[in-house]
Order: C-alpha cells, then structure tokens, then sequence
C-alpha cells in the first residue's frame, strides 16, 4: 500500500484498504494490519485510520471483532440495503410507490423460472404455512404479514443472496405501503395466493408467471387508482 499524504480524508484511506484487501486476495476472516500500523503505513492521525475503519463497518466490508481487530466481513449485502433504505425513506413523492411497486413486479417474475427449478420440500411447506395463514387470518395486519412472508419465502426459494436481500430491501416499503393502501380484494387475493403454491407445487412455470402477473398487477393498479384519487381531491 501507498503512502498517503496528511490532508487526505479517511474516506481514501478506506479506498486504499479496499485495495490491500483485493490485492492480498484476503477471505472472511483475514485480520487487516492493526491501527498503529496503518497509521504508519499512511502517515495519518489514529482518529483518520478510525474513521476509515467505521466507514468500512458501515459498508459491510469488514467488522471489528475483540481481541483480533478489524477483520474481512463475510458476504453480507444488507448493510449497503440498509442505506439505500434509508434515503429512500426520506422521499416525499408518492410516485414512489408506483415504481417501488414496478421494481417488485420485476424483480418477482424475474425470479420465478430459478423459483421453478431450485424450490424445495422445505420452501414448499413454508409457502403452504403462510397460505394457511393468510386464509385464518383475523385482521388486515395479520394478513398483510403472512402475505409478505408468503412472497419472501417465493424469492427465498431461488437461494440466491443477491435476489433475497433485493427482496427484502423492498418489503420494508411495504409496511409503510400496506398501511396507506390495504389490498381490497380479499378473497381473489388469498385466491391468487392458493393458485402461486399450486403452480410452484407442480413447477408449471408458465402457470406460475401468468397468475403472478395477474397478482401483481391487480395491487399495482389498485395503488394507482387510490394515488389519483388522492391528488384529484
């Protein structure tokens, strides 16, 4: 690593740590040299290195554990979601939520011919369970958690990382969503619901993208109309 000059911000020294960790081709768990070294190594200030090191922690990209230091994190988007969650939160538009609910049409029937081919017993019982709860329900929160799980446990069933957390980035949205428009349609959405287990169940994948089409798209436009009605009030 090169040395770095006293007026740089921590955030290069993080960009440099970036690179000793590529170039040393380190794995989770790898320990990166101590404060006191990479103060020698950059010529900075303690306070600079530490700085650099919380802006890593934040990236997910390494952790500081007792008694062994900073250390290579294991693969873990959710802290990269977890600040794009964040800023999203503070839009105001209520446009959003058309795109948010585009984005989850997208990323959903994307997902389903990897559903199809990696499902198994385990994700199959898990969707029956949620199924089952969402017709027992006795509330609109009740339903409204089963459904989520319901849909998290559809995209859980690619066993993809990168799928998953995209997923679960989304669905924070949906409580705020749910809340300002719960679903009306009741008994065709439990219906809805029944047919995506059947077609998963059966691993009838153009079944499984027709209704999910259907599915999504009846919430989408439900959201629509209620955002319309609300601006031409």
């Amino acid at each position: 690593m090169r040395e770095i000059k006293k007026e740089t911000l921590p955030e290069q020294i993080a960009e440099r740590l970036k690179e000793y960790i590529f170039e040393r081709g380190l794995k989770p768990g790898d320990r990166l040299p101590t404060e006191t070294e990479l103060m020698k190594i950059f010529g900075v200030s303690r306070s600079s290195v530490r700085e650099a090191i919380k802006a890593l922690q934040l990236s997910g990209l390494i952790e500081v554990k007792p008694r062994r230091g900073a250390v290579v994190s294991n693969f873990d988007l959710k802290p990269v979601f977890d600040n794009i969650a964040y800023g999203l939160s503070l839009v105001a538009d209520v446009d959003i939520f058309l795109e948010l609910l585009e984005a989850r049409k997208a990323l959903e029937i994307a997902c389903l011919p990897i559903v199809v081919e990696k499902i198994d017993d385990e994700h199959l019982e898990r969707l029956e369970h949620w199924l089952n709860k969402m017709f027992n329900a006795t509330s609109i929160d009740e339903h409204r958690t089963y459904d989520m799980l319901f849909h998290q446990t559809l995209v859980d069933a690619t066993h993809n990382r990168f799928l998953v957390q995209m997923e679960i980035l989304i669905f924070r949205f949906f409580q705020k969503l749910y809340e300002l428009f719960p679903r009306r349609s009741g008994i065709v959405s439990l219906n809805e619901h029944k047919e995506i287990y059947e077609a998963c169940k059966s691993r009838d994948l153009e079944r499984l993208q027709e209704i999910m089409d259907i599915h999504l798209s009846r919430y989408y436009e439900e959201v629509k109309e209620k955002i319309n009605e609300g601006k031409n009030s």
